[in-house]
């Protein structure tokens, strides 16, 4: 074992405040341009986004299903993305660009970043 002994309630504390910070940091009200139900939503990366339906959105949404969500929010998240609004973290495990990807860029006047 590494590190002091805790009483059970501050690891009960320490639980509950991770889970909270897992569950809530990084997550914005989006309203869905389709039906105006509000959720909480973090993109992760480009491919990874955290949804929390609230009850307001699920009852408002007819498209939604537990299973799937719901189609037009995915449009709300990827405009907000494209619109700047909503920010997507830079992928920590991204390769970095090939040399035939950089020539191409750099014809294009494009720079990446990291090289």
């Amino acid at each position: 074992m590494t590190g002091p002994v805790r009483s059970p309630e501050e690891l009960a504390a320490g639980t509950a405040a991770d889970r909270r910070a897992q569950l809530e940091d990084g997550l914005s009200d989006l309203d869905c341009g389709h039906c105006g139900g509000l959720v909480r939503v973090k993109k992760n990366s480009l491919s990874h986004t955290s949804i929390q339906w609230t009850a307001d959105a699920t009852r408002r949404c007819p498209a939604y299903s537990v299973r799937e969500g719901c189609p037009h929010l995915r449009r709300s998240v990827d405009a907000a993305v494209a619109d700047g609004w909503l920010e997507v973290p830079e992928d920590p495990l991204a390769l970095p660009p090939s040399p035939a990807e950089r020539s191409l860029s750099a014809a294009r006047g494009l720079v990446h970043p990291g090289g």
